[in-house]
């Protein structure tokens, strides 16, 4: 299977090369030592060993200005926006990825599952995912640096990778919301008024929890264990490659560039409710 041109981004104009000073926080990726767990835990183990192993790249998401300033509410406006569309883009590449992971299942119900998920992530920011604009083109003309280095992992695993190292690519996406959001909850105070205190209860919700355990599930029986000891080189780096760029996707949203008018319009009232959005801070 051939790579995609379209997922290899747009040309840079220079604010956008700019934007690449975002990326040396993936170098974190490279301090992680990938030789951790060398053999294959057993069946039933394997992903949260991953998990354990990638902590100190998650920890980065978790202490990050971004999590920081929307957990005491001073997060701008702005900001927020800027993540939430480049969010949408990047769900628009990860429900694709799933997609390819379910048409390469063999068993009915991962392809069922596979597809609903994919579903699911066109439309988890409200509407505008589905909009017939949120193409590859736009993809294209709006994607930051990070959004697109970070679809072209996942994509790229998904298209040309045995299964175990896709499902390691996309993983990461979902273990770190739930236990990220999940911490929050449990060890900071979110104010009664803090405009994310719905956005963070939502991602907090243990129903979210059985989404992760159903793609862990995935992971750990896409293969057999002699298989997956042979893969767990690049299953462990696919892993903490995506867990490095959830870091740097936050922290991309520090970084100003314009975004379409109907975004600017519409991203705030629909991730947050009307009432809230007025008390996020300009």
């Amino acid at each position: 299977a051939g790579w995609p041109a379209h997922t290899l981004g747009p040309e840079m104009s220079p604010p956008r090369r700019r934007q690449l000073q975002v990326l040396p926080l993936l170098a974190a990726f490279w301090a992680c030592d990938s030789a951790q767990g060398a053999a294959a835990e057993p069946r039933g183990g394997l992903a949260q060993s991953l998990f354990e192993a990638a902590l100190p790249l998650a920890e980065q998401s978790l202490n990050g200005r971004f999590i920081t300033q929307m957990v005491d509410g001073t997060l701008s406006k702005e900001v927020f926006q800027r993540y939430i569309f480049q969010d949408n883009l990047y769900l628009s590449k990860y429900a694709r990825a799933f997609a390819i992971l379910a048409a390469k299942a063999s068993r009915s119900d991962e392809f069922n599952w596979l597809m609903t998920a994919s579903m699911a992530a066109m439309s988890e920011h409200g509407p505008l995912a589905l909009n017939n604009s949120l193409d590859n083109s736009m993809f294209d003309r709006y994607a930051m640096p990070v959004t697109v280095a970070y679809t072209k992992h996942f994509m790229q695993s998904a298209w040309t990778e045995e299964a175990p190292v896709g499902y390691a690519s996309v993983l990461p996406c979902e273990r770190l919301y739930q236990w990220l959001f999940s911490t929050i909850k449990a060890t900071r105070h979110i104010a009664d008024d803090n405009p994310y205190k719905t956005f963070i209860d939502q991602y907090a919700k243990a129903a979210n929890h059985r989404t992760v355990e159903e793609l862990e599930a995935l992971l750990e029986h896409s293969a057999e264990p002699k298989e997956l000891n042979e893969l767990h080189g690049r299953i462990s780096d696919a892993y903490n490659k995506a867990m490095a760029f959830e870091a740097a996707f936050f922290e991309q949203a520090f970084h100003e560039v314009d975004l379409p008018h109907f975004a600017q319009v519409s991203l705030i009232s629909r991730r947050l409710g009307p009432a809230l959005a007025d008390r996020v801070v300009v």
